[in-house]
């Protein structure tokens, strides 16, 4: 999988494309499912949910319409990796406050925040990748590290505990296995990111 590419002639100005505008929707979509979170009503619990799925939906959508429509961009790619982070930190939090973990409690240490933390810090780290990557194009022209194979299939390890709780499915040891999944995936997609892309970091 190639870098992100920003040459001189790749601008990171976003465009008003159909891929960008799915990628928009998502971040439209985080902040009701942020209020309904908010809200810790059963009812408004549950429509959060629903919302989640189609918000991470998305995800694999406007990737797909950027490929066959040919509308790829580095500042398309950019978009989309901060709006996956803004879709799923905020609503993490706000279900680990609305208690919806509660229920794998004695089926995994220090629950929730076994698969919360490094989950959490998974989306740091990326957030902070992308402010120092523009901060350093400001002097120079590089590439950004597209996302590894393994990354963008840990985003789905990170939702699916994430919208399981939230819908309030399943049994609570399929919960926990799915947590503890996404603790093994983020533990990989750190490693995988840190040997593709810590020239980021340090170039």
């Amino acid at each position: 999988m190639k870098p992100i590419a920003t040459t001189a002639d790749s601008s990171l100005r976003l465009r008003f494309n159909v891929p960008n505008c799915v990628t928009a929707l998502r971040v439209v979509l985080a902040a009701v499912i942020g209020y309904l979170l908010y809200q810790r009503e059963p009812g408004a619990i549950f429509a959060a949910g629903i919302l989640l799925i189609v918000a991470a939906l998305t995800d694999t959508l406007d990737g797909i319409l950027s490929r066959r429509l040919g509308q790829e961009t580095p500042g398309g790619a950019l978009f989309d990796l901060v709006a996956d982070e803004l879709l799923f930190m905020p609503s993490l939090i706000l279900a680990i406050v609305a208690g919806l973990f509660a229920r794998t409690d004695g089926l995994m240490p220090l629950n929730p925040y076994l698969y919360a933390v490094p989950a959490l810090a998974g989306g740091v780290a990326v957030l902070v990748g992308v402010a120092v990557f523009l901060c350093k194009r400001r002097t120079r022209v590089f590439d950004f590290p597209s996302p590894p194979p393994v990354a963008k299939a840990n985003y789905w390890f990170w939702m699916a505990p994430l919208i399981v709780a939230t819908l309030g499915v399943g049994s609570d040891m399929g919960l926990a296995v799915l947590m503890y999944l996404s603790l093994i995936s983020t533990v990989l997609t750190f490693y995988s990111y840190l040997k593709k892309g810590s020239y980021v970091f340090t170039d």
